[in-house]
């Protein structure tokens, strides 16, 4: 027969393990980096698929019209064209950007926040298989 205690270990264990089998894949590897390093490292992820995007774009755009370019090249404003590209561009990139970051930024706070809760629960699991704070801090 289980006591008290062992069934309020066993819930502990219980909760770790589902962390670990639902969240922990995912989250572990987030909640390694500084909020700021794993954010910017997506947002120069980002902003190198938002090239490459733009790029294709652009490039089907100029295969699709090709005939209309070509017939209006010499009496395009080219300078102001390039503007116009570039400005697009910036908007598309910038639009890209915020998004991104906005969706990692939450993907990372969830990933420490469940982390800090699995933390707690090993500390609480520890406690109750007696280890005082002296023996958790001699482990670290």
């Amino acid at each position: 027969m289980i006591n008290e205690e062992g069934k309020k270990r066993i819930r502990l264990m219980t909760r770790i393990a589902m962390y670990e089998k639902d969240e922990g894949r995912t989250s572990e590897p987030v909640s390694r980096y500084f909020r700021s390093d794993y954010i910017g490292l997506k947002i120069l992820g980002a902003i190198c698929c938002a090239t490459l995007v733009f790029g294709m774009v652009l490039g089907l755009y100029v295969l699709c019209n090709s005939e209309l370019l070509l017939g209006d090249i010499y009496t395009m404003d080219l300078m102001e064209e390039a503007k116009k590209l570039i400005l697009i561009y910036i908007g598309f990139v910038v639009v890209y950007v915020s998004i991104v970051a906005c969706v990692f930024f939450v993907k990372y706070n969830r990933a420490v926040k469940y982390k800090r809760i699995v933390s707690k629960n090993l500390k609480k699991l520890l406690i109750r298989y007696g280890k005082k704070d002296e023996d958790l801090n001699e482990d670290d």
